[in-house]
């Protein structure tokens, strides 16, 4: 349950500063940066990529906990 919340959040905070910009210069946004792929749609992205590297990072965290684990029970 932390794990979700903590990464809905860090996605929350990147969506809302990327709102808050598409607020103050929203013609930015419409500027293309590869072909007909516009940095809206590029930074739209961002979020998602927050979002999975907590899932990742989280993952990781949870695997090396348990292969510890796993080596303290096979000294015990």
């Amino acid at each position: 349950m932390t794990v979700g919340l903590r990464v809905g959040l860090r996605i929350g905070l990147v969506w809302v500063l990327y709102v808050v910009a598409a607020a103050l210069v929203p013609g930015v946004y419409g500027t293309p940066v590869a072909g007909a792929v516009s940095l809206g749609a590029v930074l739209a992205l961002v979020p998602l990529g927050v979002g999975v590297h907590g899932v990742v990072a989280y993952g990781r965290r949870v695997d090396r906990a348990a292969a510890a684990d796993a080596e303290h029970r096979r000294w015990s």
